[in-house]
């Protein structure tokens, strides 16, 4: 290996767990011209007016800001994201046996998945580390083969190993690849744009040495995709996993004070987000690994969050591992011209959702008459044998909470007519994640076996939803009508709870059949008076005469109030 001319990089030490990485051969360091002291402990980057223009004009390379990655040290400092608590476990490291680290990539960043390899070499104790695989989809990137190979053998020596892909597969058969290779006792998963943080493996490879039919996730914890900043937040508090019906995964919230009162305990979680988990490597074959007919990239996440806990193993995420990860805005690469998402979720549906798949074929009429055309029936065959339990056990003992299903604990569904107008209330195409102002249009007629922008539900709890989105009215003015995320006491610390109680009362609804929507807070009703198709909906005083006050579900139940 030929080695030019070394320049000396200046970088903080500020923690022990840093590498000596003072002497970098320059062949290295024109991939990561390092900034003395940017990003270190996890501090953002504040770039000058030059400097942001070149930044923006490489963003689009990897959907984050590449000019300040590049600038921050590969072992750069973190904060401790472990509470006093986690901090002070003990663990006997003779016993928790070793673990082989996948990470795939397909052009990734050079600055980020260095970064990525020397923050698990960094931080994690030599004799649980059997290797760290790292499987190349393909990439063509120049810097990515001959340069990435000499700094490998520079740094690393035998304990990180490159499998390179003849063609472009995808991270599910990518993983698979590195899987199938692996000699470690556990196989965990990380994406190429991560960093680990101190105390991040041991609390997963002890849960998996327990039993090994626990399948365990670190806490994720945001990287500016903006300036590099480490995210630090509440240490007590995080996130689960859960689903919507369109076949996408979603964030739910835990109760903090279930948190903070068992702080180094794991917590079950319903899905995984699938970039970042450890398994034990036998059980991650014995329970059916990937769907081997899963492509690119999409779906494999749910697949196996739910083929575990319906199969007799548990999903976890342990609140005393952490690691970072750049959370992006979009792929920027390609998936090939395929729709991997909905034709491996398709594959999932088919197999584990029994009959509630039809709550995600409302939400893909596109996908109805393609089951025909797809052979599952080797994970079919697969669910038999493992003896797994049905979709509908999963919903009743996993999901904590109710999960939202249109049709069930309503007193009437469907759009939300106003006869006189013939406005309906409608999302109007919305984010549906965040807060925004729900609106009108003329009314959409269907036999509710799709999901249209109209379709509402009107809980026995008296909210009026969406799937995550629940009507209310906007707090700062009262006659604004907006659709935001739902408010569910039960997940909330009692600090919290008393503030949220108030702000419930703005998604709370009276209605009766053919009547108004009245709000229980305000007093208001929903009006479409001096409305058209595309306005924003409003809120009046209630008038039991005015026949813009009226409304009508498509539907209602025999429990209607």
């Amino acid at each position: 290996m030929q080695i030019l001319d070394n320049i000396t990089i200046h970088s903080n030490k500020k923690s022990s767990d840093t590498k000596n990485f003072n002497i970098v051969p320059s062949e290295f360091y024109k991939f990561n011209p390092v900034v003395d002291g940017w990003g270190e402990d996890g501090e953002p980057v504040q770039l000058n007016d030059t400097e942001q223009l070149i930044a923006d004009k490489q963003f689009h390379l990897a959907a984050f800001n590449v000019y300040v990655s590049d600038r921050i040290s590969p072992n750069r400092t973190l904060p401790d994201m472990r509470t006093d608590e986690c901090a002070n476990v003990q663990y006997n490291l003779n016993k928790i046996g070793q673990a082989s680290i996948i990470i795939i990539y397909t052009n990734e960043i050079w600055s980020a998945l260095i970064r990525t390899i020397w923050s698990v070499i960094n931080r994690s104790p030599k004799q649980l580390l059997k290797e760290i695989i790292l499987v190349d989809d393909f990439s063509d990137k120049p810097e990515l083969k001959e340069s990435l190979d000499n700094y490998i053998k520079y740094y690393f020596s035998d304990i990180v190993k490159i499998i390179r892909l003849e063609k472009r597969k995808g991270l599910i058969q990518a993983r698979l690849t590195g899987a199938k290779m692996a000699q470690g006792d556990v196989l965990i998963f990380l994406d190429s744009h991560c960093e680990a943080t101190k105390g991040w493996l041991e609390p997963l490879m002890k849960t998996i040495s327990d039993d090994y039919r626990n399948v365990v996730c670190p806490v994720i914890d945001i990287i500016s995709d903006k300036n590099l900043e480490y995210v630090v937040g509440n240490k007590y508090y995080f996130q689960v996993g859960g689903f919507l019906w369109t076949g996408h995964f979603a964030w739910i919230d835990v109760n903090e004070e279930q948190l903070r009162r068992k702080p180094t305990e794991v917590v079950k979680s319903p899905t995984m987000a699938g970039g970042l988990f450890a398994i034990n490597r036998k059980h991650f074959f014995d329970i059916g690994s990937y769907d081997e007919k899963m492509e690119i990239w999409g779906g494999e996440n749910l697949e196996l969050s739910f083929r575990i806990w319906q199969c007799g193993s548990r999903l976890y995420i342990h609140p005393c591992s952490h690691v970072g990860h750049i959370f992006r805005d979009y792929h920027p690469y390609s998936f090939l011209g395929k729709d991997s998402h909905g034709l491996n979720t398709l594959r999932t549906v088919m197999v584990w959702m029994d009959e509630y798949s039809r709550y995600f074929f409302m939400h893909r009429i596109d996908m109805k008459n393609k089951p025909k055309y797809i052979d599952v029936s080797e994970r079919l065959q697969l669910r038999k044998r493992l003896g797994c339990k049905s979709f509908s056990w999963y919903l009743k003992n996993v999901y904590d909470g109710k999960k939202f299903i249109y049709d069930q604990n309503v007193t009437a569904y469907g759009n939300i007519r106003n006869p006189i107008t013939n406005l309906c209330i409608d999302n109007l195409n919305r984010d549906e994640v965040s807060k925004h102002e729900a609106g009108v249009y003329q009314c959409i007629e269907n036999d509710l076996s799709e999901w249209t922008n109209q379709m509402f539900s009107m809980m026995t709890s008296g909210e009026i939803r969406r799937e995550e989105g629940c009507l209310a009215i906007d707090e700062s003015t009262n006659h604004k009508v907006i659709i935001r995320p739902c408010i569910d006491i039960d997940r909330l610390s009692r600090s919290r709870k008393r503030k949220a109680r108030l702000r419930k009362l703005f998604q709370t609804w009276k209605h009766h059949r053919g009547g108004m929507i009245m709000n229980e807070h305000t007093n208001l009703c929903l009006t479409t008076e001096s409305l058209k198709s595309s306005n924003d909906l409003r809120a009046v005083e209630c008038n039991a005469d005015d026949f813009y006050q009226i409304w009508w579900f498509k539907k209602y139940t025999n429990i209607d109030l």
